[in-house]
């Protein structure tokens, strides 16, 4: 009979889990046993933006879990600091990590040239790229004393490079606004350091996966969508990159897919999860 808890007694902290693919994952992973830290700038409801910290760990409550929650703005290292701390005072250790926070505020996703503001690049690195790092670099000593660890960087189809379309028209499907080079260019960034980062865990098991969860349908886009008149079939629910990723953390050897890059629709399509 298969362990339906094999993440009993793991630590496990995720970014981003609000809402979307963050919540969705802190609820997977809660059900598969492992101890939880949510870390979220919104602590408190906000208008257009559904989805809070409390709500969050006001589910994670109603599985029987015990979360530990933490107000972070993931581009300021301060925060990152403080999360750091704060779990390894509650739980003295750190199993899994699960960077999904990502800066996808506004306007400025969509920002193109000559608009794009020097502020505007640096905070979609600041939280997209050096964020992701600091992170793991806060929990990898604790991860190498704990015989391994896996962690799980959110990455986006919007890293790959595309055929430049020569009519000028876009290439998104069904009306979505294009991507400005801020987002694309951190991703890609993201999943290049992700790939070296990969090569230092291996003498240590540690597990350093990107996954790309494909067009997801969370609750900002479905109120964007809504807004903008835009109706996309396409979309999956942020269930299904929940299901890889609890899947690449709770697998009997994650270590077979370190330093890939890994669609979630696929893998979990191929797995049946």
């Amino acid at each position: 009979m298969a362990n339906e808890r094999p993440l009993d007694g793991k630590v496990a902290v995720v970014t981003g889990a609000s809402r979307g693919i963050g919540k969705q994952t802190c609820l997977a992973l809660a059900r598969l046993g492992a101890s939880i830290v949510l870390a979220s700038r919104t602590e408190e409801p906000r208008a257009n933006t559904p989805g809070t910290l409390n709500e969050t760990a006001e589910e994670l409550r109603a599985l029987g879990s015990e979360p530990l929650v933490v107000k972070a703005d993931v581009s300021v290292q301060a925060d990152l600091d403080r999360l750091v701390t704060s779990t390894l005072e509650r739980f003295g250790h750190v199993d899994i990590l699960v960077n999904n926070a990502a800066y996808t505020v506004g306007k400025t996703l969509f920002t193109l040239v000559p608009d794009l503001t020097r502020d505007q690049w640096e905070k979609h690195f600041a939280t997209n790229v050096t964020a992701p790092l600091m992170l793991i670099q806060g929990f990898w000593d604790s991860m190498k004393e704990r015989g391994g660890g896996v962690i799980v960087n959110v990455t986006s189809g919007s890293a790959e490079l595309r055929p430049v379309n020569l009519a000028g028209t876009g290439s998104n499907p069904e009306g979505i606004p294009e991507n400005g080079p801020a987002y694309g260019a951190s991703k890609a960034a993201l999943n290049r350091m992700a790939n070296v980062i990969a090569d230092e865990g291996v003498p240590f098991n540690i597990a350093v996966i990107n996954m790309e969860p494909g067009l997801v349908l969370t609750e900002t886009m479905e109120l964007t969508l809504k807004a903008s008149g835009v109706q996309n079939s396409h979309a999956r629910p942020p269930t299904v990159p929940a299901k890889a990723i609890a899947y690449l953390c709770s697998c009997d050897d994650p270590m077979r897919y370190t330093g890939q890059v890994l669609s979630a629709p696929t893998l979990v399509e191929e797995l049946q999860l």
